[in-house]
């Protein structure tokens, strides 16, 4: 499980936006009770909920650790403010240490 120190910039009907680190925003469909503008927060995102994507990346960071389990692969990422993230791939991910990747 990733733990992502993050700050919240809108609560609204539709749900919580969150500043990510890099200054990346993401919209959360939850409406917490006890939070509002400005309040920090810690974001708990699944390896696999978390994909690489160039064509629209919210958070950059650069590949310390590539871990190939046969059908998966796991990358571990120093993303902004120095946090990593691990997010689970295809098996045949071509990553590799020090790529420097969108998520």
């Amino acid at each position: 499980m990733n733990f992502i120190s993050v700050t919240v910039s809108a609560v609204n009907d539709s749900g919580t936006t969150v500043r990510l680190p890099g200054d990346a925003t993401v919209m959360i469909p939850v409406q917490p009770k006890t939070l509002s503008v400005g309040d920090r927060a810690t974001l708990g995102i699944r390896p696999e909920h978390l994909r690489l994507d160039r064509s629209n990346p919210s958070v950059n960071g650069e590949v310390l650790v590539v871990e190939r389990l046969g059908k998966e692969t796991y990358l571990y990422i120093k993303i902004a403010g120095g946090e990593t993230v691990v997010v689970q791939t295809d098996g045949d991910n071509p990553a590799i240490m020090h790529d420097y990747i969108p998520i």
